[in-house]
């Protein structure tokens, strides 16, 4: 389990994810007020990063079930894909002439956490056909 690439894929997005749950999107200062963007202030959002978070330790821990983990791979890239969406909108709304926005490097998170999951999808795909290619041998 812990031999394959794919599962330290999986891990590294699973910390992304939830180091981006735990902290600050950007920073917007209005002149005299600075205020903290977090996507986690909103509780639906909250749960959307908590579960781009779990579905790869539950992907992990299928390493026998290799169709399956491929599908979870597959849920958990549309949910970062519609996560990063949400980030851009967010932060696009909150920028406009009167304030100074200073983003973060978790802005990008989603994105490195999604080429992360297709690298590890990558991976489970190719031990498929290792394991198709021995079953057809023997």
């Amino acid at each position: 389990m812990i031999q394959r690439i794919q599962t330290v894929y999986l891990l590294a997005v699973t910390i992304l994810q939830t180091v981006m749950l735990f902290s600050e999107q950007a920073s917007v200062i209005d002149g005299i007020n600075e205020q903290s963007v977090a996507l986690t202030q909103n509780w639906q959002w909250a749960i959307l990063i908590s579960l781009t978070a779990l579905i790869p330790v539950f992907t992990i821990f299928l390493y026998k079930k290799r169709r399956l983990q491929i599908r979870f791979s597959i849920i958990n890239s549309l949910l970062l894909i519609t996560l990063q969406i949400i980030v851009v909108c967010t932060l696009l709304n909150i920028s406009n002439a009167n304030v100074t926005v200073t983003y973060s490097a978790n802005d990008i998170s989603p994105a490195i956490s999604l080429i992360l999951t297709v690298l590890a999808m990558r991976f489970i795909v190719k031990d498929e056909m290792k394991i198709r290619a021995y079953n057809r041998i023997r």
